[in-house]
């Protein structure tokens, strides 16, 4: 017969009390220069627009310098700023945990999440890096649940994310070869079961 008794709420495991890894020291500088060269980006692009559609006018480009100039500057300041301080603030906040069923991930200063994986239903693992992720070092680990969208863990030393690689990869299999499924799967020898139209 089939029976569902309540677990009490004491007995829940909880996320405060495990040794959560930091992620890579230099994943905040890596942070700060990514922001850095997009404000340079975003910058250059909207002065060449601006050339662009007043076709290098003198009287326009004077309204941009007097008027506009200071506005955008001020913007592009604080978004700098912003984007430059932000990580100091986030990147300690992020970490992971590595256990023995699931890998955990948490991120959030405002909002905090923590997204747990369990290895027996990761079908893939992949680790990547950008060109500032190379120059510092880092890399980034994904692992792709079967019908979910991938979790990335971002900021990890580069031999970190290829051991973590390895070992997730390692428990994917052994997952698969757990003596449980193979009771779940028929036998070679087994009669087919027939199918009725």
């Amino acid at each position: 017969m089939f029976s569902n008794p309540e677990v009490p709420h004491e007995s829940l495991p909880g996320t405060d009390d495990l040794d959560w890894h930091p992620l890579h020291q230099r994943f905040v500088r890596r942070l700060q220069l990514g922001a850095v060269v997009r404000v340079l980006v975003i910058g250059a692009v909207s002065f060449a627009a601006h050339l662009l559609a007043t076709g290098g006018d003198s009287a326009a480009l004077g309204l941009l310098v007097d008027r506009l100039l200071p506005a955008a500057v001020a913007g592009l300041g604080f978004f700098a700023t912003l984007t430059i301080v932000w990580p100091v603030i986030a990147v300690p906040r992020r970490g992971y945990v590595v256990r023995e069923n699931d890998i955990l991930y948490r991120t959030g200063v405002l909002w905090r999440s923590v997204v747990a994986v369990p290895f027996n239903r990761v079908q893939h693992t992949k680790v990547d890096s950008g060109l500032l992720d190379r120059r510092f070092g880092l890399a980034n680990l994904s692992v792709f649940p079967a019908g979910a969208e991938g979790h990335k863990i971002r900021g990890l030393g580069a031999d970190t994310a290829e051991r973590l690689r390895v070992y997730v990869s390692e428990r994917i299999e052994a997952e698969a070869t757990e003596p449980g499924d193979e009771l779940d799967s028929p036998s070679p020898d087994a009669a087919p079961t027939p199918v009725h139209p």
